[in-house]
């Protein structure tokens, strides 16, 4: 069998697509799986997948659209059995090219806040989706259509393979910046922008002062992952002494950094599910997002959050985030939460870290 998944979406999104493609490949060992992508840093989490046979990358974004079209009638020609749209990806879009691709079965979500523009229509079957069901849960029942013989108790971890080359590239970095003996948190302060997503962001001088807590408590670095720049060196000038600043690396890179960190605390993005399957117990800031669908996958960690009425309010739309509140309350969701808050959630964590952190 052929399959292919449209994975299109951003790094986190994708990611927790690999506990159901792992589960796939698994009872259907023989298959053929190939991703097709539009991001170069999700082709780069993949690229050691051993689940996977081919990755194909598509410029979407930056190139012309008839060149994009091209490739997508070249992936035709492969006469893929099944394609998968990987939760979430409710955009008219995603739904066209799964039909362009011309797969026999067609596979994609019916999303709760389905509107016809979304063109949901174009695929042959709709897994339903599910409040409150997390993501990685969400791609399952995709998978699901393909093989009824799954058994979601076997779903597992976040599927992320670096090598040992990377190893190499951490004990360098220790090196050529003095940092031998220092126990490392990570922190990720920034957030994807589209659908006013800003807005999900714990503020700067908040994640400076809880590094400066962290230093002074327990010793520790915080060093500032993302490619937010101004947002770090924001973070940076306030906490000097306590974060460490990073220079501009492939997304790999940064992996090989994360995964000797002891902590990492991070909004609701990326680099969140980024350090879930690198198993680095995990403080995840939540503001609007729901949680229950979007929390570390398979990982220790806590969730801070306020438990509002109005709160999470946002859900998979191509329309963005909007608050009820205006002026000073405006997203107070993620403005309330405390310094102190996050501390502690950061204490209780280290706490179970034996012998890797003294006070």
């Amino acid at each position: 069998m052929k399959i292919l998944v449209n994975a299109l979406s951003g790094i986190g999104d994708a990611l927790m697509f690999s506990p159901a493609l792992a589960l796939l490949k698994k009872h259907l060992p023989h298959s053929q799986i190939e991703l097709v992508v539009m991001f170069p840093a999700v082709r780069d989490i993949y690229a050691a997948n051993p689940d996977l046979n081919e990755i194909h990358f598509i410029d979407f974004l930056s190139q012309p659209k008839i060149k994009s079209l091209k490739e997508v009638f070249a992936l035709r020609k492969n006469r893929y059995d099944v394609s998968i749209n990987a939760y979430p990806s409710n955009r008219k879009e995603y739904n066209i090219i799964n039909f362009l691709i011309g797969a026999k079965k067609r596979i994609a979500t019916r999303y709760n806040n389905y509107s016809k523009s979304n063109f949901d229509f174009l695929n042959t079957q709709l897994a339903n989706e599910t409040k409150d069901r997390h993501n990685v849960l969400q791609n399952y029942d995709l998978v699901k259509l393909v093989d009824n013989k799954l058994n979601e108790n076997e779903i597992g971890n976040l599927v992320l393979n670096l090598g040992a080359r990377h190893n190499k590239f951490f004990d360098q970095f220790v090196i050529d910046n003095n940092h031998t003996g220092i126990k490392f948190a990570g922190f990720h302060a920034g957030s994807a922008t589209f659908k006013r997503h800003v807005n999900k962001r714990w503020a700067a001088e908040k994640f400076a002062e809880l590094a400066n807590k962290l230093n002074k408590q327990y010793g520790m670095k915080s060093i500032l992952f993302g490619t937010e720049v101004e947002l770090n060196d924001a973070i940076y000038s306030l906490s000097s002494d306590s974060s460490i600043l990073l220079p501009k690396m492939s997304i790999l890179k940064s992996l090989a950094l994360m995964k000797h960190c002891k902590l990492f605390v991070s909004n609701d993005a990326a680099l969140m599910h980024l350090a879930a399957a690198l198993q680095i117990p995990t403080v995840a800031i939540f503001g609007y997002t729901n949680y229950n669908e979007l929390r570390p996958w398979m990982n220790k960690h806590i969730v801070v959050r306020k438990d509002l009425e109005c709160s999470p309010c946002f859900f998979n739309s191509p329309k963005p985030v909007q608050c009820i509140y205006s002026g000073e309350e405006e997203f107070k969701c993620i403005k309330t939460i405390s310094v102190e808050e996050v501390f502690e959630a950061c204490e209780k964590l280290i706490e179970e870290i034996p012998g890797d952190v003294e006070a």
